[in-house]
């Protein structure tokens, strides 16, 4: 389904993800260990990118958050003014049948009771005592309707008070929970900026050859054919190989692991979280003898870096510092946490 790579890039990839997974946490078979400062440079930027991008998940995690907390708000509030709204009609038809009521209640106890009676000593036929006893019984279900009419406004505006009530309680809350995950977000924000000038710092002090060896050779997978979201996000993604990878970025220019995920998505119209914390909880679990193109593979313990499977034991990710979005072997990157379907 996917283009197949040349040999060449096959075998140029493979000895990039050798040196990346190194850096990245995950041992192919096939990889040897290096040897003195560029082993250690690689193992020093390995675990600090590792430590990275989960301080960046679990930030994109708090403006998940506190976006859902924002929506919440929206939300109650529509529910309180729509409540005060029912409310304030239902008061007016209260008001308008009480005095309806009041004047039937007054009207019964004032001589309603005589009224069979009258109709009796007042007819000059049977059929004339028929009609007349007809237009009570018409009379009595009118006044049973309207009683009836008037306690289901009252029962709806108290009712839509008891939800505006509700709905104002629960935006307090809200607002209370978003302006918390506000100083949580601005805290996290700063941890992971601190961890990611550290990364930085440690790529910069790699040599030129292990940086060529990280960067590798840029991938060139070309479209899948098909149709459905899933094939939508998979070629959406594949269209931003060999962009820059940044930490927290969601595109469209740069991307980190979860922002390419949900970017992809968001083209093939699927509104998914920005983190991987709040996307491994999307969909529905799938195993990976089951994959197919457009799952989400979660990787490590943590399951805090993920990609879009493409097909043929392939994902295509943004990787880490410097690294491009590019298409890699699903086994060299490591342990697989978990896959998740969202579409298909």
């Amino acid at each position: 389904m996917s283009n197949a790579n040349p040999t060449p890039r096959r075998t140029a990839l493979v000895a990039a993800a050798a040196l990346s997974t190194v850096m990245l946490g995950s041992t192919p078979a096939t990889a040897e260990p290096e040897s003195g400062e560029a082993s250690q440079a690689a193992q020093k930027l390995r675990e600090l990118s590792r430590q990275a991008e989960v301080i960046t998940e679990d930030y994109k995690k708090a403006q998940d958050d506190h976006a859902a907390k924002r929506h919440d708000l929206d939300r109650f509030n529509a529910e309180a003014q729509q409540a005060d709204r029912v409310a304030g009609e239902a008061r007016v038809q209260e008001e308008q049948l009480r005095g309806q009521v009041d004047r039937l209640s007054k009207a019964s106890y004032k001589g309603s009771q005589m009224n069979s009676i009258a109709a009796v000593l007042g007819s000059e036929t049977p059929d004339a005592f028929l009609d007349r006893a007809s237009t009570l019984d018409l009379m009595a279900q009118h006044n049973s309707e309207s009683v009836r009419a008037y306690a289901d406004a009252t029962h709806r505006a108290e009712s839509a008070r008891r939800q505006a009530w509700d709905a104002r309680a629960g935006a307090a809350k809200a607002e209370s929970d978003a302006a918390r995950l506000e100083g949580d977000i601005a805290g996290r924000k700063k941890e992971m900026d601190s961890q990611v000038a550290k990364v930085k710092q440690q790529y910069n002090e790699l040599s030129e050859k292990d940086k060529d060896a990280l960067s590798g050779v840029e991938s060139a997978v070309g479209q899948l054919a098909g149709s459905g979201a899933a094939i939508k996000a998979v070629n959406a993604a594949l269209g931003k190989q060999g962009s820059p990878y940044v930490f927290g970025a969601k595109g469209p220019e740069e991307f980190d692991c979860s922002g390419l995920v949900q970017w992809a998505y968001k083209q093939a119209g699927v509104d998914l979280p920005g983190s991987t914390r709040s996307q491994v909880s999307a969909g529905r679990s799938v195993s990976q003898s089951e994959m197919k193109p457009g799952d989400i593979v979660f990787f490590y313990s943590s399951a805090s870096h993920d990609g879009i499977y493409i097909g043929n034991g392939k994902i295509v990710h943004a990787p880490t510092e410097g690294q491009d979005v590019t298409v890699e072997e699903v086994e060299y990157m490591g342990e697989v946490h978990s896959v998740r379907r969202v579409a298909g």
